[in-house]
């Protein structure tokens, strides 16, 4: 499907839908009020909440992954920095899609038959993307752990438990976050920067489109 406003704002409304409710608790209905469109209008993009799920989620791991492997790239081969700008980049993602981060992790199971094949494939391509720097941090004997998977999980899951209790409104800033996580993650991985190495850490640089709502009518692709 064509990535136009009018898509965005549908993607929105099952996003949002979907978040409030849970996908067993929407309806295709729900989501055509939120948008503001007639169950016929809807069933022009979406012919189900199945498929309307789908698309949300292709969605989300494909500008996950197209945005982190650009900011990966961004700073050459060392595996210190690749780590640091991935972690950041994947807080800042789950900061910034908290409504979404909620559908990935909770209804993502729901997909069924061809549709669940895919996003399997999408998530493993997703975590491949830390998993495969972590991995060259141990050859290298950059980082000390053992296993290149269970660290990758341990990352993932302190960055996506964002989605469970970080907002906008709170204490912590995304800048304080962004900064603690990365610091957790490289002790995981054996290192221990200074004040200053991390401060050098957190001056990598990061595109900022990247960091947007993924659809956001101003997302660029």
């Amino acid at each position: 499907m064509r990535s136009t406003n009018g898509r965005n704002n549908i993607l929105r409304s099952a996003r949002d839908t979907f978040a409030a409710k849970g996908f067993d608790g929407a309806s295709i209905r729900d989501i055509a009020q939120a948008a503001g469109l007639s169950l016929s209008a809807l069933y022009y993009y979406f012919p189900s909440k199945q498929e309307a799920l789908y698309e949300l989620v292709h969605t989300a791991y494909t500008w996950y992954s197209e945005h982190s492997r650009a900011v990966i790239a961004e700073v050459g081969d060392d595996p210190t920095e690749q780590l640091t700008v991935a972690v950041r980049y994947l807080s800042r993602y789950r900061m910034e899609n908290v409504s979404v981060s909620t559908v990935l992790l909770r209804d993502t199971e729901r997909l069924t038959g061809d549709n669940a094949t895919r996003v399997k494939e999408l998530q493993r391509e997703a975590r491949d993307i830390m998993g495969d720097i972590v991995q060259s941090g141990i050859d290298a004997g950059t980082f000390d752990v053992d296993s290149a998977q269970l660290v990758t999980r341990a990352i993932h899951s302190i960055c996506n438990s964002l989605s469970l209790w970080y907002r906008p409104s709170g204490d912590l800033t995304p800048d304080v976050i962004e900064r603690d996580f990365t610091q957790y993650s490289l002790r995981i991985l054996g290192l221990d920067p200074s004040t200053e190495e991390l401060d050098g850490l957190m001056a990598l640089p990061i595109n900022q489109a990247g960091m947007l709502d993924f659809i956001s009518d101003d997302a660029q692709r």
